[in-house]
């Protein structure tokens, strides 16, 4: 990244805050491909790495014609290039782009790509700029380093999966891959700090992320619980176990959420609902003692919400300034209008959907309008284009399609 003192402030503006950056992303499926994502939709140049079978994720359904909704999401802003890794003429190449690369983000399992000899050192060599990238599922050392890892099971092995589902019930995955998108996210983060840093030192650095790092960072306020106390949380359903009442409730015609985290909250709930001898109840009267009396309060509650239809009761929740929703699903949610008010979502044209929706960047930036992504490359699609921006002649190109080094 250039030496701040050497931009023009109005100029910067006028570009997005990655721009120059070139990323290569050598990752598959999920974490991988969201971190750069996340740096290709602000404005960073990213060159998609895959073999000639293509990202896995890439098989993911629903499709329409060969893009599948879920690869598109999260491959935007991205050139893509099919290298075979396992014919050496296909390493030059790959070494080539990394000669004057900014990022490399790789999430092969661990050991793969030393046995490439796209190892960090043999890179670093290279480009002593560069920031490589690496993700793992749990680490790349320690007895689980070389073990395969898929989300769920990583949710399972780090004590997520433990305490989600119903009380009394079977543990629950998590219905969003919060593991491998927030492990995305993580490892932009770690990106940008060690670009941050380079732009200081002049040296690059090596980033590791994994799926359990990410597990026990979103887990900080239940663990700190565990590693002080020994307090093992339970399954709960959607209640909370550190505040009540603060949970899902049947209403006459649906399910609402409410939240009460603070005593005002509750005495405004009691009084919207016409249970004000609950303020002073002894039982009740602090969220300490409500803890202790879940039951009991949490039965109180529900009997009285469920004389309401979901309407009537967002409309007097709401009213009281009692924070609630309606569980929604998507096409509720959509049809809110925050979503849409909020600008998270970004519109595009591919081949086979036509226009498109997905997520875009989940925060802003004062004096940044993202522009209207590309689509997510087909297996290859650029590759012509890029080995000539490397300088390859088109014999060059030729023989590297007849080695089987390129497809």
């Amino acid at each position: 990244m250039p030496q701040s003192s050497s931009i023009n402030p109005s100029e910067m503006l006028e570009q997005p805050p990655l721009a120059g950056l070139k990323v290569i992303d050598v990752s598959r499926v999920l974490a991988g491909p969201y971190c750069a994502n996340l740096l290709g939709l602000l404005g960073a140049e990213v060159t998609k790495v895959e073999g000639p079978g293509g990202d896995e994720g890439r098989v993911w359904p629903p499709h329409q014609g060969d893009m599948g909704s879920s690869f598109l999401a999260l491959n935007l802003n991205k050139r893509g290039i099919a290298l075979n890794l396992k014919k050496p003429e296909a390493i030059e190449v790959f070494k080539t782009l990394i000669t004057d690369a900014d990022v490399l983000v790789e999430n092969f399992k661990t050991g793969e790509m030393e046995r490439f000899g796209l190892d960090w050192p043999t890179l670093q060599a290279i480009n002593p700029r560069l920031v490589y990238t690496s993700i793992s599922a749990f680490g790349r050392t320690g007895p689980k380093a070389k073990d395969a890892g898929y989300e769920a099971l990583v949710q399972a092995y780090s004590g997520a999966m433990a305490i989600t589902g119903s009380a009394g019930g079977e543990p629950v995955r998590c219905g969003v891959s919060f593991l491998d998108m927030g492990t995305g996210v993580m490892s932009a983060l770690g990106t940008m700090a060690a670009l941050l840093r380079r732009g200081i030192t002049g040296k690059g650095g090596k980033v590791e992320a994994s799926l359990l790092g990410t597990s026990m960072g979103l887990m900080a306020n239940a663990m700190s619980n565990y590693l002080q106390h020994g307090s093992q949380p339970e399954r709960m359903g959607t209640a909370h176990p550190q505040l009540v009442p603060y949970q899902t409730y049947p209403t006459a015609d649906g399910m609402v959420f409410i939240a009460t985290g603070n005593q005002g909250l509750w005495e405004r709930l009691c009084n919207a609902l016409g249970l004000e001898q609950l303020i002073t109840d002894p039982r009740f009267i602090t969220n300490q003692v409500r803890v202790e009396h879940r039951t009991e309060c949490v039965g109180a509650v529900s009997e009285a919400l469920a004389k309401h239809p979901t309407d009537q009761l967002m409309t007097l929740l709401h009213d009281a300034r009692v924070p609630c929703s309606q569980v929604n699903k998507y096409d509720s949610l959509m049809a809110d209008g925050q979503v849409d008010a909020l600008g998270v979502l970004v519109s595009g044209t591919d081949a086979d959907y036509g226009e498109f929706r997905v997520p875009g960047l989940p925060f802003s930036i004062s004096d940044y309008e993202p522009a209207t992504p590309t689509t997510a490359p087909r297996v290859g699609e650029h590759t012509v284009e890029l080995l000539q921006e490397l300088g390859y002649s088109d014999i060059q190109i030729d023989q590297l399609y007849t080695c089987g080094a390129v497809a």
